[in-house]
């Protein structure tokens, strides 16, 4: 449980569509996934849970979670800039999307975030989407998606 004036920030990379690789996104991206399941697998690889509806990668960019969403975006995109040309090249293939997931709570329910018209510029350049998760005071960040 958040204390009344605690935050946290999350930043992921995800990648979803029928036609990903995901065998092949690391060595392309050179990032660790976090987490990837393929269509028709069950969740976390128990038969308990639903199964991917789709094939998805993720990778959360793991700084300081107090740090806010420009800064770790910003810092995420700085380790992408290398692997651009890849990352297009994966979002290029049919039924391919890619987005920043950006999980955000904090103890009192309230905050938000402004993210700069260069920044925006950047992540539309790499042609990635964003997509924010607000989650309860009551969530941690470890809980979060």
């Amino acid at each position: 449980m958040l204390s009344e004036d605690e935050k946290w920030y999350r930043v992921s990379l995800r990648l979803m569509g029928d036609g990903l690789p995901v065998e092949e996104i690391e060595l392309r991206l050179g990032l660790a996934s976090s987490s990837f399941g393929r269509k028709g697998e069950h969740l976390r690889g128990n038969p308990r849970y639903a199964k991917y509806p789709i094939n998805v990668w993720v990778s959360k960019y793991l700084v300081n979670s107090d740090v806010p969403f420009e800064e770790q975006i910003a810092g995420l995109l700085d380790t992408l800039e290398p692997k651009a040309d890849a990352l297009k090249e994966l979002l290029s293939l049919p039924d391919v999307e890619g987005e920043l997931f950006l999980g955000f709570s904090s103890g009192n329910g309230q905050g938000g975030a402004i993210f700069s018209p260069e920044l925006l510029k950047r992540i539309a350049e790499y042609g990635l989407s964003l997509s924010l998760d607000l989650y309860p005071p009551n969530i941690n960040e470890y809980e979060a998606a």
